[in-house]
């Protein structure tokens, strides 16, 4: 029997883009299309406003969700999230960082917890065994969502969580959006200015320590003299940047490497890769990049950080090299830039692992069925 379509306000309080922006943007608009009601709670400017109205979703962006002590912000989301609970009785909360989790979990609580709360943590930032955060998490909030099962498996260890309350999903990504395309792979290379004959190493994340560019950089400078027609595309914005282009000077690959800065378009400029790399030394666990280059059937290599060994098999997919090494992971793209074949065959395996595991469609339908399940533990919690 099909489930009573759910009113989820879910809410982020970043300004500007980034995985967890993503995550959002991309959930609303998946859950609006298979019929849910989805309100994007987010702050005045935030780019969350144009995502909600792409995806056709109301949006609410009366928050402030600023950290700190700053009690009339304060004031401000507690009333919002009041106003909105009592106007449009919204079945889940569905919060996904701390500033907007503390406000409006504390909102819902100062009104008897009349609505679900659901939190989806992100990153592998732990969380301090400290008394505020046991009530938030155990009492404030009655279901978690964690983004990869290393940090879920973490998590549960720590007196904050309820084991019970818990459960892991991957972000999904759009198998459509990006998939296998020679024009846009041809247009693409064209406007970066790469032959047919360049191999392409490329990598799409933002530029900061957490990223690994300079493992990747420097395993490149291994190679550049073996492959003369190696070519680095790097994909993302990021205060290291500076460094990392003085770094590439540094090291005598600067000729081989092109910045492309923040793209919109980023499932055609990936088009140009033969292989990606993900050397991440910190915070990723569930990888858009990894996977939305894995949709297009680009054999990719990862680092073993957080999650990123749950997004492909070593050896399958791709290839995992241990976090912040060079030599190793030297190897993994020679054994890539020499065999054309390998290329095909790992990436080919890529696009059909992300179809079975990681699409859009995948992560909404897990995430309504721990909303339904979350229902369940509150209305026991409500009835006791």
């Amino acid at each position: 029997m099909m489930r009573r379509p759910l009113h989820i306000l879910i809410s982020d309080p970043h300004l500007r883009g980034g995985g967890q922006v993503r995550y959002v943007a991309n959930l609303a608009a998946e859950l609006t299309r298979v019929g849910h009601r989805v309100t994007i709670g987010c702050k005045r400017g935030s780019v969350l406003v144009e995502h909600a109205h792409a995806a056709a979703c109301a949006v609410n962006n009366g928050f402030t969700f600023r950290g700190g002590l700053r009690p009339a912000c304060w004031l401000t989301d507690l009333r919002e999230t009041r106003r909105f609970i009592l106007e449009d009785k919204p079945d889940i909360l569905h919060v996904n960082g701390s500033q907007d989790h503390w406000a409006i979990a504390g909102a819902n609580r100062l009104m008897g917890r009349p609505v679900c709360v659901v939190r989806t943590r992100h990153n592998t930032y732990p969380v301090h065994d400290l008394w505020p955060n046991r009530v938030l998490n155990r009492q404030w909030t009655d279901f978690q969502i964690v983004v990869c099962e290393m940090v879920r498996q973490s998590l549960e260890k720590q007196r904050a969580f309820d084991p019970a309350r818990m459960c892991s999903i991957h972000n999904g990504v759009d198998a459509e959006d990006f998939r296998p395309d020679e024009r846009q792979r041809a247009e693409a290379r064209a406007e970066f200015g790469y032959r047919d004959s360049d191999l392409v190493c490329g990598i799409a994340a933002r530029l900061v320590p957490a990223k690994g560019h300079v493992y990747l950089f420097r395993a490149a400078a291994l190679l550049a003299h073996q492959f003369p027609t190696l070519r680095l595309l790097v994909l993302g914005r990021g205060d290291l940047e500076p460094d990392l282009v003085r770094l590439t000077r540094e090291l005598g690959i600067a000729d081989i490497a092109r910045f492309a800065g923040f793209r919109d378009d980023m499932a055609r400029c990936t088009q140009a890769f033969d292989l990606g790399v993900q050397p991440s030394i910190d915070c990723d666990t569930s990888s858009f990049s990894l996977k939305e280059q894995m949709a297009e059937e680009k054999p990719v290599i990862c680092s073993d950080y957080g999650g990123l060994t749950e997004i492909l098999s070593d050896g399958v997919e791709g290839f995992i090299v241990p976090t912040g090494s060079v030599e190793p992971l030297a190897e993994a793209m020679r054994k890539l830039l020499e065999d054309e074949g390998l290329r095909r065959t790992l990436g080919a395996a890529g696009r059909r692992r992300v179809l079975r595991d990681f699409t859009l469609q995948i992560c909404a339908r897990r995430t309504a069925e721990a909303y339904y399940r979350a229902l369940e533990i509150h209305g026991a919690h409500s009835a006791s």
